[in-house]
């Protein structure tokens, strides 16, 4: 059994699997901030598809010793098999709370740093699986053509990474963030100089953050500061929600959004017997171009409600 592509198989869907399973309950709803690459609908299917796709792959007795993860997933796996994920997509951060604190929805899958900052700030969230070994990235999303704007941009990022700038703006917002809300942002202003308009959703906190009094705040807002100082042009923020974004800048009401994506797409292990699973996780970057990564994770987490 080739253990390398049977993890390859699974790993990606760790974020919509919860690491027990019930018996009395054969489904779980499980929250997602909508993928702009996907409709709701396409991501259950290719969810189901895969779930089917993977039930054959779980090792023999004989086999676990040969994948050293086995002992770790062993429960994620049997959950995956045996309970139904359904998938709901949400707008915003503070809806797919809602969601949860209600119960509606079962649990919600956030980025490490972003679901650590929460149960910081909420006693009432408990990690119910962490997700190791999926790399995922934020750019900035520009429409496509407009190439000038995303070169400026990845030329003052590449400089910002070189001298330091990226590594100590990551430790003042996100791994060392002293208190429960980032500091102020402040931005340049250049007279006559072209303003650059970036959306912001506050769907990230502390990289895409949005205060209490609506100040946007957090890593993301300090990079933003940087960059206008260095390309020289006036940076304004605007509040949308995560969905909107792609409308936003296909209507050219913004300039640039934030683009959180998963570095790598869904392998069909061979073992599959022939089936084509669709890469329901893929972006669709149809008429957005990226600029350079700015920030990566590689651990996804998976929250519920504490007992």
């Amino acid at each position: 059994m080739n253990v390398k592509k049977v993890f390859c198989a699974v790993i990606f869907v760790f974020v919509l699997a919860n690491a027990s399973f019930s018996a009395e309950k054969k489904f779980v709803d499980a929250g997602v901030l909508t993928y702009l690459g996907t409709t709701e609908e396409e991501f259950q299917k290719g969810l189901d598809d895969l779930r089917k796709a993977v039930a054959p792959l779980i090792p023999t007795d004989d086999e676990k010793g040969e994948w050293s993860e086995y002992d770790r997933l062993e429960g994620f796996l049997d959950s995956l098999v045996k309970t139904r994920r359904v998938i709901h997509f949400y707008d915003s951060l503070l809806s797919m709370q809602m969601a949860l604190r209600s119960h509606k929805i079962d649990e919600i899958t956030l980025p490490e740093p972003v679901g650590m900052y929460l149960i910081s700030n909420n006693p009432k969230y408990d990690i119910l699986f962490s997700l190791n070994m999926m790399p995922s990235t934020i750019s900035f999303g520009f429409k496509r053509g407009n190439t000038a704007l995303q070169k400026e941009f990845n030329t003052a990022i590449v400089s910002m990474k070189k001298d330091g700038t990226l590594a100590r703006l990551q430790k003042d917002f996100v791994t060392e963030l002293p208190t429960s809300e980032p500091a102020a942002v402040k931005f340049a202003t250049f007279n006559k100089a072209q303003t650059i308009r970036v959306a912001v959703t506050g769907d990230l906190p502390p990289i895409d953050f949005i205060a209490a009094d609506g100040r946007p705040t957090g890593y993301n807002t300090a990079i933003l500061s940087e960059i206008g100082r260095r390309i020289k042009k006036n940076i304004r923020l605007v509040s949308i929600e995560a969905g909107a974004r792609s409308a936003a800048l296909a209507g050219e009401r913004v300039d640039v959004v934030f683009w959180y994506r998963n570095t790598e797409g869904i392998k069909t292990p061979k073992q599959a017997k022939g089936k084509n699973i669709k890469n329901f996780m893929k972006d669709n970057l149809d008429g957005v171009i990226l600029s350079e990564p700015y920030y990566e994770w590689d651990t996804d987490l998976i929250i519920g409600l504490s007992n």
